[in-house]
């Protein structure tokens, strides 16, 4: 065995003892890593694609909005953090399932976590691509958030480590 295999064998052992799922907090980098670790590349087979579009003609808009390209084996991947940072929203610990621009600016604990409308449309299209936001709705302007989005915690919450212990199977399934 070379050291080239012994180095394969060491990564693969490593990974293996990493949990399935480390919490992550909602904050724009956060977002933005995993928006960029999603996106298609000119490498992306084009079967492995998946379109982002959040204003739909059919939902009521003049015409479809530009379409985010995504990996959908990488939205897979990541689909776990992608629900578990929407559910560090306001709204969402509020019980609502109604995702409107102006209150997603704010998490459960009061911060303003974006400063960036952009930062925010990344989220909304990770979002939708991993199933947890429908479409924008013009008539109402809003869209709504799916069952699997559920109020979560940040890891840097004092709360956390009791309500992780209680939550933690619903996420490392």
């Amino acid at each position: 065995m070379g050291l080239k295999d012994k180095m394969i064998k060491k990564a693969a052992e490593i990974e293996e003892r990493r949990p399935e799922f480390t919490p992550l907090e909602l904050t724009e980098g956060n977002v933005q890593a995993i928006f960029n670790r999603c996106l298609a590349t000119k490498d992306t087979p084009e079967a492995d694609e998946q379109l982002s579009i959040l204003f739909k003609k059919i939902m009521g808009y003049e015409e479809d909005s530009k379409p985010v390209v995504f990996s959908k084996s990488k939205i897979e991947q990541n689909k776990k953090n992608v629900l578990y940072l929407i559910g560090q929203l306001d709204f969402v610990h509020k019980g609502s399932r109604e995702v409107k621009a102006k209150e997603t600016i704010f998490r459960y604990d009061g911060k303003q976590w974006a400063t960036d409308n952009a930062i925010i449309m990344e989220l909304y299209h990770m979002a939708e691509a991993a199933g947890g936001i429908s479409p924008f709705m013009k008539k109402y302007n809003v869209a709504n958030t799916e069952p699997s989005v559920k109020p979560t915690l940040s890891p840097k919450d004092p709360n956390f480590p009791a309500w992780w212990e209680a939550h933690k199977g619903e996420w490392e399934d």
